[in-house]
Formats: C-alpha cells, sequence, structure tokens
C-alpha cells in the first residue's frame, strides 16, 4: 500500500452521489483508488474509510460568542 491520503468534503461527495446514496464502507470503497498507483501500473490497493469529526470547527463554533468575564467573587 502506498499510504496516501486525503481529506474527503462530505457535503460534495453527498452533492456527486446523492442524499439517497449508501454511507457504508461497502457503498463508498469502490468509489475510490489511488491516482498516483494507477498512474505507475500498481495493482488497486485496498481503500479505508476514516471519519474524524472536525473538532476544531466545533469548537470554534461553540466559542464564537464566548467573552471573558471578570467579576469578583
Amino acid at each position: 500500500m502506498c499510504r496516501r491520503s486525503t481529506k474527503l468534503d462530505i457535503q460534495t461527495l453527498i452533492d456527486r452521489l446523492g442524499a439517497d446514496h449508501g454511507s457504508m464502507h461497502d457503498d463508498l470503497v469502490g468509489l475510490f483508488g489511488c491516482s498516483k498507483c494507477k498512474a505507475e501500473g500498481r495493482n488497486r490497493s485496498p481503500v479505508f474509510l476514516t471519519c474524524i469529526p472536525d473538532y476544531e470547527g466545533q469548537q470554534r463554533e461553540r466559542n464564537r460568542n464566548w467573552k471573558p468575564t471578570f467579576e469578583k467573587r
């Protein structure tokens, strides 16, 4: 395996495949392949999909309206 990776834009994937397309591994794995491996004539390696939440984006959204308070107790 070449161990290359890329990030996918989930909304673009939904727009391209349709909202009714399956989202399980078996539904998606056949759609992807490494273009570099293909260009070099290598056999098709297995594709692995991992969902990693956007923790930084969630944290930004959570703290967007936060303002520090300096109240005496």
